[in-house]
């Protein structure tokens, strides 16, 4: 028969069908044939999800910042003048004792200048046996207390509106304004509300009389108003001075920020203290000149007349004078510690106010100064502990009362446990783990839980009857740390899948409950 289709059709053509039937034969041998699957294959093909209520996945929440080590006893030493360092007279890792020299900037003209002042003074104590003073030398001497009695009064305008605008206005939200509102000073907010706005017409008046007033002018009368300001700018600086010393630590400053503010404080009621000292001596140059003046006219035969006690002062104003512009030039040490940072080298030049050193007391404990986001600081509270570089412990002794402007965040002040392997001065990441209360309202769940999708984020549940997953749109809050604050979409109750990576609305699923 095969033979006959040879004939027939030809060799090839039969071969071709033969061909072609065997494929065919073989195609619904394997895709028309359909396996047996069990019910347990088909489970077991389906993915498996956990779920758990809203209310029970919020769990411990973890977020780090980074912060800088520091001692507590620090001090960070800058230069008051500018000028060529002519030596430094410590070094790294070396302990110095409060008021040590640390550098010395180039002065030269300063000591000539302190050199001349304790010539004069010299020289006036020398004068008081003379004695004889001329019409002449009385007149002069008068011009010269008038011309001192006149710088005297600008330079008081100086350094009293500078204390009053860089130190005192920095505790007054607006002290130009008609309610100033001290910030600081319990016990005292009336009182220096009130001599705030006294200053508003004092301190405008001064300064313009400083360009008004000449050395022919009512110089005494000037003085006099400038010291009655004056003593009202003490009693506003010894206010705060109290407060501070009464203030808590933690409150609003820490221990070292209240001594800080102290010590300011201070140097600036000494400030105010050689202000009133100076004028007092202007005014006593110019009585004693003009008395002087007096009984040289009267005695203008020929007699002499003592103007030694007036020179004296005036010298003695100049040497002070003298003395503190040279000490401007001299880096010293105001506390006892080590040098664990030196920033001078002999030979460089230095501005004013370029950083010299710092100083610490290693031995008193260290702190970390480090901040936070708003929503993270409303998670922590003083006496919380952290962790630090996953080696120490610390507590949260300040947290910041409002943003600090500058950075954003809340600052943060962290004492480190004594005997930690930490380094003054370094860099360290600090860890914070805050508990979610149980009677919390709001609802927070793991970020895991939250799947972003092109119309925005979503949460999975699954329905109890069909077994597949709902997808649930949500409005999202703050994010603290791996947890993510829920606004709206699901209740507390509300039974959500753990993980909705990976996962799509509708698809089967099994169920594990946590």
């Amino acid at each position: 028969m095969v033979e006959t289709l040879y004939r027939w059709y030809g060799k090839k053509i039969v071969w071709g069908v033969c061909l072609l039937i065997f494929v065919l034969a073989t195609y619904l041998f394997f895709y028309t044939t359909t396996p047996d699957v069990t019910p347990e294959t088909a489970v077991n093909q389906m993915p498996a999800v956990t779920v758990a209520s809203a209310a029970n996945t919020s769990g411990d929440s973890t977020f780090n910042a980074v912060g800088t080590l520091q001692a507590v006893s620090e001090a960070k030493l800058q230069t008051e003048s500018g000028g060529r360092i002519v030596g430094v007279y410590t070094e790294l890792g070396a302990t110095v004792r409060a008021g040590s020299i640390i550098a010395r900037l180039e002065g030269a003209s300063e000591s000539a200048q302190l050199l001349q002042a304790q010539g004069a003074y010299e020289a006036a104590i020398a004068g008081s046996a003379q004695g004889n003073v001329g019409v002449n030398e009385a007149e002069n001497a008068v011009r010269s207390s008038q011309d001192g009695a006149l710088s005297t009064y600008k330079n008081a305008y100086t350094t009293v509106s500078g204390i009053v605008f860089t130190t005192i206005d920095q505790f007054f939200s607006d002290p130009n304004s008609s309610l100033p509102g001290v910030r600081l000073g319990s016990g005292y907010t009336q009182f220096l509300n009130t001599e705030r706005i006294a200053l508003q017409k004092s301190l405008p008046a001064w300064q313009a009389k400083t360009v008004s007033l000449s050395s022919s002018g009512n110089l005494n009368q000037a003085l006099d108003e400038a010291a009655v300001t004056t003593k009202k700018i003490v009693a506003i600086v010894d206010a705060y001075i109290d407060t501070l010393n009464k203030e808590d630590p933690g409150t609003k400053y820490s221990e070292a920020d209240l001594r800080d503010l102290v010590v300011t404080f201070t140097v600036a009621r000494n400030q105010l203290i050689g202000v009133l000292t100076s004028i007092d001596a202007a005014k006593a140059s110019l009585i004693a000149a003009d008395e002087s003046l007096k009984r040289a006219k009267i005695s203008g035969s020929g007699a002499t007349v003592s103007s030694a006690d007036a020179q004296i002062k005036i010298a003695l104003g100049s040497l002070r004078a003298a003395q503190a512009s040279y000490e401007k030039t001299i880096v010293r040490s105001p506390i006892s510690g080590v040098v664990n940072a030196l920033y001078l080298k002999t030979g460089e030049y230095a501005s004013p106010a370029t950083p010299a050193a710092i100083i610490a007391n290693n031995t008193q404990g260290l702190e970390v100064s480090t901040s936070v986001s708003q929503e993270e600081s409303a998670l922590l509270k003083i006496g919380d502990e952290v962790r630090i570089e996953k080696i120490a412990t610390g507590t949260i002794g300040a947290i910041g009362g409002s943003i600090d402007p500058t950075t954003g965040k809340v600052a943060l002040k962290i004492s480190v446990e004594k005997n930690s392997a930490l380094e003054n001065g370094s860099t360290v990441s600090v860890t914070f783990t805050t508990k979610m209360s149980v009677d919390q309202t709001e609802i927070t769940i793991p970020l895991s839980a939250v799947k972003m999708t092109g119309s925005g984020p979503i949460v999975f549940t699954v329905d109890p009857q069909k077994k597949i997953l709902v997808a649930n749109p949500v409005t999202l809050g703050n994010i603290r740390g791996e947890v993510v604050v829920v606004s709206t979409g699901i209740g507390r109750d509300t039974e959500i899948v753990l993980d909705g990576r990976g996962l799509k609305e509708g698809t089967e699923v099994t169920v594990k409950t946590k």
